[in-house]
């Protein structure tokens, strides 16, 4: 699945996807704490479903980028319109994964004092508290996981 492009009149409409990643391991979900432009928050791996990509192989590449890790994701966890970004967003449980957890791909490159990456285990209880975006993610997270 990829973006679509509707052309109503002179007007284009891109409707982009994001793909993403829910990692856990003993209790504890990854998550990327982010420092950009002032703004502190935390993201889960996932990023933008490239043209002739499927949803799946984009969570699984944005996965082995941000953090390194080689996944195999399970049942699609939940889907949901950001207007914030204009995104549909898409994440994926990960049944299973290997490797070591390391900043990769173009978050590496990028990651600097202005714009910082941060992979960190969080405990379901922290999700409370943290500055999850977007925020309808944060909420699905709250409620499967947090009792």
């Amino acid at each position: 699945m990829r973006d679509e492009e509707w052309g109503m009149g002179n007007v284009i409409y891109l409707f982009f996807m994001r793909a993403g990643t829910i990692i856990i391991n003993n209790n504890q979900i990854i998550l990327i704490h982010r420092f950009w432009q002032g703004r502190e928050y935390f993201v889960l791996p996932g990023g933008k479903v490239e043209d002739g990509e499927t949803v799946e192989g984009a969570a699984i590449r944005e996965a082995k980028e941000e953090t390194s890790l080689d996944v195999i994701l399970g049942n699609k966890f939940c889907e949901f319109y950001n207007e914030f970004d204009k995104r549909q967003n898409i994440f994926f449980l990960v049944t299973k994964f290997s490797g070591e957890v390391k900043l990769g791909g173009p978050e590496a490159e990028r990651n600097s004092e202005d714009d910082k990456f941060i992979l960190e285990w969080h405990n379901f209880e922290d999700i409370k508290n943290l500055k999850i975006v977007p925020i309808e993610l944060k909420e699905k997270l709250l409620k499967f996981f947090v009792k």
